[in-house]
Protein backbone atom coordinates (compact mmCIF):
# COMPACT_ATOMS: atom_id res chain seq x y z
CA UNK A 1 0.00 0.00 0.00
CA UNK A 2 1.28 3.36 -0.89
CA UNK A 3 2.10 5.60 1.94
CA UNK A 4 0.61 8.97 2.42
CA UNK A 5 2.43 10.14 5.19
CA UNK A 6 4.60 13.42 4.40
CA UNK A 7 6.45 13.21 7.87
CA UNK A 8 7.50 9.73 6.53
CA UNK A 9 8.77 10.39 3.10
CA UNK A 10 10.64 13.62 4.16
CA UNK A 11 12.41 11.38 7.41
CA UNK A 12 13.50 8.85 4.42
CA UNK A 13 14.71 11.81 1.86
CA UNK A 14 16.62 13.00 4.39
CA UNK A 15 17.76 9.55 5.38
CA UNK A 16 19.13 9.06 1.57
CA UNK A 17 20.51 12.47 1.16
CA UNK A 18 24.51 12.40 2.14
CA UNK A 19 24.70 16.57 2.53
CA UNK A 20 23.18 16.45 6.07
CA UNK A 21 23.25 13.80 8.71
CA UNK A 22 19.69 13.20 9.17
CA UNK A 23 19.99 11.91 12.88
CA UNK A 24 20.09 15.20 13.95
CA UNK A 25 16.88 16.70 12.41
CA UNK A 26 13.45 16.05 13.30
CA UNK A 27 10.61 15.98 11.51
CA UNK A 28 6.70 17.10 12.38
CA UNK A 29 3.73 17.28 10.97
CA UNK A 30 1.75 21.11 10.99
CA UNK A 31 -1.99 21.83 9.94
CA UNK A 32 -2.88 21.15 6.64
CA UNK A 33 0.26 19.70 4.70
CA UNK A 34 2.51 21.82 6.37
CA UNK A 35 6.07 19.87 7.26
CA UNK A 36 8.28 21.17 10.28
CA UNK A 37 11.68 20.48 10.63
CA UNK A 38 13.90 21.19 13.66
CA UNK A 39 16.88 20.04 15.58
CA UNK A 40 20.59 21.36 15.39
CA UNK A 41 23.19 21.08 12.61
CA UNK A 42 26.79 21.61 12.39
CA UNK A 43 26.37 24.18 9.32
CA UNK A 44 24.16 26.80 7.79
CA UNK A 45 24.18 25.14 4.55
CA UNK A 46 23.05 21.80 5.97
CA UNK A 47 19.71 23.96 7.45
CA UNK A 48 19.07 25.10 3.82
CA UNK A 49 19.41 21.96 2.60
CA UNK A 50 16.90 20.57 5.31
CA UNK A 51 14.16 22.52 3.71
CA UNK A 52 14.90 22.19 0.23
CA UNK A 53 14.75 18.30 0.80
CA UNK A 54 11.66 18.27 2.69
CA UNK A 55 9.86 21.04 0.36
CA UNK A 56 10.31 18.37 -2.88
CA UNK A 57 8.88 15.46 -1.09
CA UNK A 58 5.20 15.05 -2.37
CA UNK A 59 2.28 15.83 -0.61
CA UNK A 60 4.21 18.88 1.57
CA UNK A 61 2.23 22.50 1.02
CA UNK A 62 5.29 24.60 3.26
CA UNK A 63 7.97 24.01 5.16
CA UNK A 64 8.52 25.67 8.85
CA UNK A 65 12.43 25.50 9.49
CA UNK A 66 13.11 26.00 12.72
CA UNK A 67 16.56 23.83 12.99
CA UNK A 68 19.26 26.01 15.34
CA UNK A 69 23.27 26.30 13.66
CA UNK A 70 25.40 24.88 16.26
CA UNK A 71 29.02 25.35 14.66
CA UNK A 72 31.19 22.35 15.09
CA UNK A 73 34.06 24.26 14.22
CA UNK A 74 34.88 27.52 16.74
CA UNK A 75 35.69 30.55 14.77
CA UNK A 76 36.35 34.11 15.60
CA UNK A 77 34.17 36.65 13.56
CA UNK A 78 37.24 37.87 11.27
CA UNK A 79 37.92 34.16 10.47
CA UNK A 80 34.63 34.22 9.28
CA UNK A 81 33.89 37.12 7.43
CA UNK A 82 37.74 36.18 5.40
CA UNK A 83 36.31 32.97 4.30
CA UNK A 84 33.22 34.69 2.85
CA UNK A 85 35.42 36.70 1.35
CA UNK A 86 37.61 34.31 0.17
CA UNK A 87 34.38 31.96 -1.49
CA UNK A 88 33.14 35.92 -3.34
CA UNK A 89 36.75 36.35 -4.82
CA UNK A 90 37.06 32.68 -5.81
CA UNK A 91 33.21 32.51 -7.75
CA UNK A 92 33.51 33.60 -11.89
CA UNK A 93 29.78 33.98 -10.99
CA UNK A 94 30.03 36.89 -8.66
CA UNK A 95 31.47 40.68 -9.43
CA UNK A 96 32.86 40.85 -5.52
CA UNK A 97 34.64 44.52 -5.76
CA UNK A 98 31.56 46.14 -4.65
CA UNK A 99 30.28 43.26 -1.73
CA UNK A 100 31.28 43.58 2.09
CA UNK A 101 30.91 40.79 4.37
CA UNK A 102 30.80 41.31 8.06
CA UNK A 103 29.88 38.88 10.91
CA UNK A 104 28.19 39.31 14.21
CA UNK A 105 28.02 36.40 16.24
CA UNK A 106 28.38 34.25 13.16
CA UNK A 107 25.30 35.62 11.26
CA UNK A 108 26.93 37.45 7.55
CA UNK A 109 25.51 40.39 6.45
CA UNK A 110 25.96 40.90 2.82
CA UNK A 111 25.88 44.92 1.34
CA UNK A 112 26.87 46.37 -1.89
CA UNK A 113 25.59 46.13 -5.14
CA UNK A 114 25.20 43.62 -7.78
CA UNK A 115 24.29 42.80 -11.76
CA UNK A 116 21.62 40.65 -10.89
CA UNK A 117 19.44 38.50 -8.80
CA UNK A 118 21.42 35.09 -9.99
CA UNK A 119 24.36 37.30 -8.50
CA UNK A 120 22.94 37.85 -5.20
CA UNK A 121 21.79 34.31 -4.82
CA UNK A 122 25.15 32.89 -5.64
CA UNK A 123 26.78 35.51 -3.29
CA UNK A 124 24.77 33.77 -0.43
CA UNK A 125 25.34 30.75 -1.25
CA UNK A 126 29.57 31.59 -1.23
CA UNK A 127 28.71 32.88 2.29
CA UNK A 128 26.56 29.71 3.95
CA UNK A 129 29.26 27.15 2.82
CA UNK A 130 31.41 28.60 5.15
CA UNK A 131 32.04 26.72 8.26
CA UNK A 132 30.96 28.74 11.72
CA UNK A 133 28.19 30.28 9.78
CA UNK A 134 24.89 30.69 11.44
CA UNK A 135 22.94 32.45 9.20
CA UNK A 136 23.35 35.09 6.17
CA UNK A 137 21.11 38.21 6.15
CA UNK A 138 21.49 39.50 2.19
CA UNK A 139 20.98 43.09 1.92
CA UNK A 140 22.92 43.09 -1.47
CA UNK A 141 20.61 45.60 -3.81
CA UNK A 142 20.41 44.86 -7.62
CA UNK A 143 21.64 47.79 -10.31
CA UNK A 144 21.34 46.03 -13.72
CA UNK A 145 24.18 47.08 -16.08
CA UNK A 146 21.05 47.88 -18.41
CA UNK A 147 17.61 48.77 -17.60
CA UNK A 148 14.88 46.92 -18.58
CA UNK A 149 11.37 48.75 -18.85
CA UNK A 150 8.96 47.02 -16.67
CA UNK A 151 6.66 45.45 -19.42
CA UNK A 152 9.77 43.72 -20.90
CA UNK A 153 10.46 42.10 -17.83
CA UNK A 154 6.79 40.93 -17.45
CA UNK A 155 6.70 39.42 -20.54
CA UNK A 156 10.38 37.51 -20.38
CA UNK A 157 9.19 36.03 -16.43
CA UNK A 158 5.77 34.92 -18.50
CA UNK A 159 7.41 33.52 -21.43
CA UNK A 160 10.23 31.80 -19.08
CA UNK A 161 7.39 30.21 -16.86
CA UNK A 162 5.78 29.01 -19.60
CA UNK A 163 8.58 27.03 -21.20
CA UNK A 164 8.46 25.26 -17.82
CA UNK A 165 6.10 22.12 -17.35
CA UNK A 166 6.80 21.38 -14.68
CA UNK A 167 4.35 24.60 -13.82
CA UNK A 168 0.40 24.90 -13.91
CA UNK A 169 0.39 28.50 -14.69
CA UNK A 170 -3.35 28.55 -15.01
CA UNK A 171 -3.96 30.39 -11.65
CA UNK A 172 -0.39 32.50 -11.23
CA UNK A 173 -0.28 36.30 -12.08
CA UNK A 174 3.04 37.99 -12.79
CA UNK A 175 3.59 42.05 -11.97
CA UNK A 176 6.31 44.11 -12.11
CA UNK A 177 6.76 47.72 -10.72
CA UNK A 178 10.08 49.33 -10.90
CA UNK A 179 11.80 45.65 -11.89
CA UNK A 180 10.37 44.25 -8.75
CA UNK A 181 8.47 41.51 -9.51
CA UNK A 182 5.49 39.95 -7.63
CA UNK A 183 4.20 36.09 -8.50
CA UNK A 184 0.30 36.07 -7.21
CA UNK A 185 -2.00 33.30 -7.19
CA UNK A 186 -1.73 29.65 -6.88
CA UNK A 187 0.55 26.80 -7.41
CA UNK A 188 -0.07 22.82 -6.74
CA UNK A 189 2.81 22.77 -4.22
CA UNK A 190 6.17 24.22 -2.37
CA UNK A 191 8.46 22.97 -5.34
CA UNK A 192 6.29 24.64 -7.78
CA UNK A 193 6.31 27.68 -5.79
CA UNK A 194 10.23 27.76 -5.49
CA UNK A 195 10.40 26.91 -8.95
CA UNK A 196 8.61 29.69 -10.45
CA UNK A 197 10.72 31.76 -7.91
CA UNK A 198 14.08 30.98 -9.02
CA UNK A 199 12.55 31.43 -12.74
CA UNK A 200 11.70 34.72 -12.12
CA UNK A 201 15.01 35.54 -10.60
CA UNK A 202 17.10 34.37 -13.51
CA UNK A 203 15.33 36.97 -16.03
CA UNK A 204 17.48 39.91 -16.57
CA UNK A 205 16.68 43.30 -15.41
CA UNK A 206 14.86 42.00 -12.26
CA UNK A 207 16.17 43.65 -9.12
CA UNK A 208 13.58 41.83 -6.40
CA UNK A 209 11.03 39.34 -6.10
CA UNK A 210 8.15 38.96 -4.02
CA UNK A 211 6.57 35.35 -3.79
CA UNK A 212 3.16 35.76 -2.81
CA UNK A 213 2.27 32.83 -4.37
CA UNK A 214 -0.06 30.46 -2.70
CA UNK A 215 0.41 26.31 -2.19
CA UNK A 216 -3.64 24.78 -3.04
CA UNK A 217 -5.13 23.31 -0.41
CA UNK A 218 -2.66 25.00 2.09
CA UNK A 219 -4.52 25.66 5.60
CA UNK A 220 -2.77 28.07 7.54
CA UNK A 221 -4.03 29.00 11.22
CA UNK A 222 -6.14 32.16 11.86
CA UNK A 223 -4.04 35.12 12.95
Amino acid sequence: MENIDPVIDVERALASDTRIDHTKVGVSAGIGGIIIIDGQVDTYNEKAVAEDIAGRVRGVKDVINNITVIPAITKSDADIAEDVRRNLELDTWVEDKHISAETVDGVVFLRGTIRSMVEKLEAENDARWVAGVVDVVNHLMVKPEIAVADAEIAREVRGALIKNTRLDLTEMEVDVSEGIVTLTGEVANFTQKKIAEYIAFSVHGVVDLLNELHVRGLRRPAA
